[in-house]
């Protein structure tokens, strides 16, 4: 039997263009996704000896959705712990970022325009260990169109959740320059030391 997944907790302070109304709001829907996650798993143990394979597979698509949305939030928030923070002058992280996109602003303004394509989603930006470059991608819906085993070094949320509150529908612009005036860039530098 698969252990139910735990909540975690995020410290976050007060963020500029991001209000705690929308924290508040944002982090109960993350607590959603792994109480649904939870859920679902549990009633797919029940059916798992069924011969109508249907409902296995319904149960089975919410499932990585819930997944999905789990873990993207997971990443997302943890971006914004600690305040912000330039990634380290001498991190590995830096220096790929420099080499592939020239610097942090012209990779910070590639994912903003991922993050602004019509629609809501996930700007992601992956790492191939085996072509030892990033690679950036845009999710429509969290459980696809992801890099199949490409690690995550940074997700940005772009449902309108993440920002209709603070800024109106039309403001994932503004958004997305919130975001990346709280982000903590080191936890892009961690994620990436994970799988270098």
């Amino acid at each position: 039997m698969i252990q139910p997944f735990i909540e975690q907790k995020f410290s976050l302070g007060a963020l500029e263009g991001i209000s705690e109304k929308t924290v508040t709001e944002h982090l109960g829907l993350y607590a959603g996704y792994v109480k649904n996650y939870n859920a679902i798993n549990a009633e797919m143990q029940k059916h798992m000896s069924e011969e109508n394979p249907h409902t296995l597979a319904e149960l089975q698509r919410r499932l990585s959705f819930e997944f999905g949305g789990m873990r993207l939030h997971e990443y997302y928030f943890a971006h914004l712990e600690g305040g912000a923070k330039e990634p380290s002058e001498d991190g590995e992280f830096l220096k790929r970022v420099n080499a592939q996109f020239t610097s942090p602003e012209g990779l910070k303004k590639l994912m903003k325009n991922i993050a602004l394509m019509r629609g809501p989603g996930w700007a992601i930006l992956y790492y191939d260990p085996k072509s030892g470059q990033f690679l950036t991608g845009f999710s429509g819906e969290q459980h696809v169109g992801h890099f199949v085993t490409l690690p995550i070094i940074l997700a940005i949320d772009v449902w309108e959740h993440a920002y209709i509150l603070d800024q109106g529908a039309q403001g994932k612009g503004k958004y997305v320059d919130a975001f990346f005036q709280n982000l903590n860039w080191q936890t892009c530098e961690e994620n990436l030391n994970k799988v270098i």
